[in-house]
């Protein structure tokens, strides 16, 4: 998930304050987290969820928009104003929240009933386990002496197995198989989390000495980019499995 080492850097920022580039990216993590949560919450009870997952070529298209975006975004930001950089953010950040508005719909179940997918209780049971994980994992990778730069290759050839892995299942429909992929995906975005946050944090200290005065900005969203999507990864991990799997009502 990152785009540079992430090796250690004892020299500290010169002109870029290390606490206040760490509260921007959470804070701006959390405006995300946010922005998602609220257009999948805001979709599903207007029923345009509905209509929007019935429409495969709409899907295919936020999907592919969503993938070019989130593939730019760092490269935009470090080239384009900040302002553009955070508009583009949002934009991908409420573009996922669409794809994901299938976890408050409300579908048929071979009784003839019509019932939530999740249940808000398990929604929000998910999500306070996700934070609190999240929360630990960060902040270990930003207190860690230890050299988390080794982790980043092998998380990322695990979370392209688990990808592969996914599609096959489709296939597949194996209930095994999808509990493997749920747990091992909780434990590649829990390694992530630390990583990314160490990587954000050693980032931070090279990027003082460029001399751009919009670089605080600039590390605040791409690091924020990266811990949003290891959250949201992980909180809907955690949902699946809380949820029964493939998720179950419950």
């Amino acid at each position: 998930m990152g785009f540079y080492s992430n090796s250690n850097v004892e020299a500290q920022p010169i002109g870029i304050d290390l606490a206040t580039i760490m509260r921007q990216v959470y804070l701006w993590m959390t405006l995300g987290v946010a922005v998602s949560a609220v257009t999948a919450y805001g979709l599903a009870t207007t029923g345009l969820a509905y209509y929007y997952f019935t429409n495969p070529i709409l899907v295919i298209v936020t999907m592919l928009g969503y993938i070019v975006l989130a593939f730019a975004l760092q490269p935009i930001i470090m080239r384009s104003q900040p302002a553009i950089g955070a508009i583009l953010y949002l934009v991908v950040t409420a573009l996922l929240g669409v794809m994901i508005s299938s976890i408050f719909l409300a579908l048929p179940t071979p009784r003839g009933t019509v019932e939530p997918l999740y249940s808000y209780a398990t929604i929000a049971y998910a999500f306070v386990a996700t934070t609190a994980t999240f929360g630990t994992m960060s902040f270990i990778g930003y207190t860690t002496k230890r050299d988390l730069s080794g982790m980043g290759s092998i998380l990322m050839m695990a979370l392209i197995g688990i990808i592969i892995a996914s599609i096959v299942n489709i296939f597949l429909a194996s209930t095994a198989l999808d509990w493997i992929i749920n747990y091992a995906g909780v434990l590649i975005f829990v390694g992530l989390t630390a990583y990314d946050t160490q990587w954000i944090k050693n980032f931070a200290i090279r990027a003082s000495s460029s001399g751009d005065p919009d670089m605080a900005q600039r590390v605040a969203l791409i690091g924020a980019f990266h811990l949003y999507l290891d959250f949201v990864n992980l909180f809907l991990f955690i949902l699946r499995i809380l949820g029964g799997g493939r998720g179950g009502r419950r």
